[in-house]
């Protein structure tokens, strides 16, 4: 599994994390993050695990935890549905953007047909205690929940026996030492092209430019989400200790690609 896989993992704490961090400060990082999901195709690879667990059985009603701006889900689904895997996809945050996902939906309707739904929940939604029934998907998020949140969510979705696909970036010292250059020099490059209301399009530019605090802010939180990330071997671990595991059938692996996409997928057994 390789060197790094074997070490602890370590939890920081990045920075559009903070409670102290300005609500538009976050957004504009959670744009730049869906922009660099778009840059990077990762719904090429982001979508065969949700692919595999829809083949299983898996509801077709997509339920995204911490979607932030929209995430890569919608892109994922108009993959899927060139392959034909039709999906409804529901949209939820602890502090949910409904600006984003309202422009998300918006574009899904233009390119999408009524096969291929795309709706939000405006209200928070608790990942380690959803209400929404429907396949649970969490992309790019799951190392941002220390261990025992991260079971409670994991334990949430084998109560509800809810379907549930994580994917997040394998852990590899080539990653944190290559992805947060290549972050940080889309948020350079992407920043002019950035659909946003006249204000916050003039601040993200600022913040880019003038004052670097964007650039600074994707750097510095790529870094430490790869030393966040959890390992296969942690993944493991966690599905073993919960209650009722055996009622689940758990996959834990990595897609082969640019991304370095890791999964852990569980389905309701019958």
């Amino acid at each position: 599994m390789g060197v790094m896989e074997s070490l602890p993992r370590i939890h920081f704490v990045e920075l559009h994390d903070l409670d102290r961090t300005p609500p538009v400060l976050r957004t504009l990082h959670t744009e730049s993050i869906t922009t660099i999901y778009r840059l990077t195709d990762a719904a090429r690879e982001y979508a065969r695990p949700l692919a595999r667990a829809l083949r299983e059985g898996a509801d077709p009603r997509i339920v995204d935890l911490c979607a932030g701006s929209g995430g890569p889900v919608p892109l994922i689904q108009r993959r899927l549905h060139r392959e034909g895997i039709h999906t409804s996809v529901t949209l939820t945050d602890l502090v949910p953007n409904v600006g984003a996902f309202e422009r998300v939906e918006a574009s899904n309707r233009r390119v999408l047909p009524s096969c291929c739904s795309v709706d939000h929940e405006s209200s928070s939604v608790d990942a380690t205690d959803c209400r929404v029934p429907g396949t649970r998907t969490i992309y790019g998020a799951f190392h941002h929940f220390p261990p025992a949140l991260a079971r409670r969510m994991l334990q949430n979705a084998v109560d509800t026996r809810s379907p549930i696909v994580i994917v997040d970036t394998k852990r590899s010292w080539l990653y944190v030492l290559l992805f947060p250059f290549f972050t940080t020099l889309a948020v350079l490059l992407a920043a002019p092209f950035q659909r946003n209301p006249l204000p916050r399009y003039l601040l993200r530019l600022v913040l880019t430019y003038l004052v670097p605090v964007l650039p600074f802010m994707m750097f510095f939180d790529s870094v430490v989400s790869f030393l966040r990330m959890y390992g296969r071997g942690e993944l493991r671990s966690m599905v073993d200790g919960l209650d009722g595991t055996e009622s689940f059938t758990w996959t834990i692996g990595v897609e082969r690609g640019f991304t370095g996409a890791q999964y852990l997928i569980g389905i309701p057994r019958s």
